[in-house]
C-alpha cells in the first residue's frame, strides 16, 4: 500500500501571492479616491460538469493515453461550484477585478479496469497502479483571477469592455491505495515514509486578454458575453486557457441585481522538469447564477 500526492511545480507560487495581495490591497485601498468610483460584489454558483484528466502510459503497450478522472477514476462528474468576484471601478472607462471559484472532489475506485504508469513530476521515479486495484484520488482545484479592465466605448445600448489580468490556479492532485513503485522495470508495492510525500499548491501565473460586450435591451435588463484567451510556452511550461460566458442580467434597481449565465473553462498545462514530463487539463461548464450589489 501506497500514498502519494502529486503537484504542479510552480517556482513562481510566491510572486503569485505577492501579485494577489498586492492588487487586493489596492483594489480596497482606492474606494474612496474617485467620486465617479463604482465597487461591486458578487456571489453566486453554478452546477458545473468537469472534464480533467492527465496523461499516463499504459503498461501493456507501453504507449501513452489519457486517464480520465471522471471515467477512470470515478470523481463526480458534476458538482456546485461557488462564485466570488469584486469590480471597483475608477471611473466610467478604468477598472480593476479579482473573483475566485473552487472545485474540490475526491474518490475511490474499487477496480480500476485500465492498469496505468506515471512518473512523478519532480523526482522521475515511476509508479505502476495494476488491473483490479483499489485506488482513491484527491483532485482540488481554486482559481483566483485578477486583472485592468478598460471600457473603451459606451452608449445607451453597448457596453464593450477590454481585459488583462492573471489566472492563478492552485492544485492538489494525490493517489492513495495499491500503487507500486517500479526500479529498472521492476514494480513492487511498498510503504511510502509520509515525510516524502511531495505537493506543491500552485501553478504559475497565467497571463490573458480578454472582452466583455455588453447590451441594455430594456430598461433594468441587459444580455452579457465575455471572453478570455491566453497561451504561453515559456522556459518548462505550456499553458493554455479559454474562459467564456454568456448570460443575461436584471438590475432590481440601483443596486442590486442578479445574473444567470452559462460559462466555460478549459485550462491545459505541460511542465518539464529535469526528469519528467507532467501533462494536465482541467475544464468545467455549466449555468451560473449570481447576485451583486453595487456601492
Amino acid at each position: 500500500m501506497k500514498n502519494l500526492l502529486i503537484g504542479l511545480s510552480a517556482p513562481m507560487f510566491r510572486e503569485a501571492l505577492k501579485i494577489i495581495a498586492c492588487c487586493t490591497l489596492l483594489l480596497f485601498s482606492v474606494v474612496t479616491l474617485a467620486d465617479e468610483s463604482k465597487l461591486r460584489i458578487a456571489m453566486g454558483g453554478f452546477y458545473s460538469t468537469s472534464d480533467s484528466g492527465m496523461e499516463v502510459t499504459s503498461p501493456l503497450t507501453d504507449q501513452n493515453f489519457e486517464l480520465d478522472f471522471e471515467s477512470d477514476l470515478k470523481l463526480v462528474e458534476s458538482e456546485f461550484l461557488p462564485f466570488f468576484s469584486v469590480t471597483y471601478w475608477f471611473n466610467e472607462q478604468h477598472g480593476i477585478y479579482l473573483d475566485w471559484k473552487r472545485l474540490h472532489r475526491d474518490a475511490t475506485n474499487l477496480n480500476i479496469t485500465d492498469p496505468f504508469e506515471y512518473e512523478h513530476p519532480e523526482t522521475g521515479d515511476k509508479y505502476l497502479v495494476q488491473s483490479g486495484s483499489e485506488i482513491t484520488t484527491t483532485f482540488n482545484v481554486d482559481i483566483a483571477r485578477i486583472g485592468y479592465g478598460y471600457d473603451f466605448y459606451r452608449d445607451d445600448e453597448w457596453d464593450l469592455i477590454l481585459t488583462a489580468g492573471l489566472h492563478v490556479m492552485w492544485l492538489e492532485l494525490g493517489f492513495t491505495g495499491e500503487i507500486a513503485a517500479c526500479v529498472d522495470d521492476n514494480c513492487s508495492a511498498v510503504d511510502l515514509d509520509p515525510n516524502s510525500v511531495v505537493f506543491t499548491d500552485a501553478t504559475a501565473p497565467l497571463p490573458d486578454i480578454g472582452i466583455v460586450a455588453n447590451y441594455q435591451f430594456a430598461d433594468g435588463w441587459k444580455l452579457g458575453t465575455q471572453a478570455q484567451y491566453f497561451y504561453l510556452s515559456l522556459d518548462n511550461i505550456t499553458g493554455r486557457l479559454v474562459d467564456l460566458s454568456a448570460g443575461i442580467e436584471y438590475s432590481f434597481r440601483d443596486s442590486f441585481a442578479t445574473e444567470l449565465s452559462y460559462k466555460y473553462y478549459k485550462v491545459s498545462a505541460d511542465i518539464e522538469n529535469d526528469n519528467s514530463t507532467l501533462k494536465i487539463h482541467y475544464g468545467f461548464r455549466g449555468p451560473m447564477l449570481t447576485l451583486s450589489y453595487t456601492f
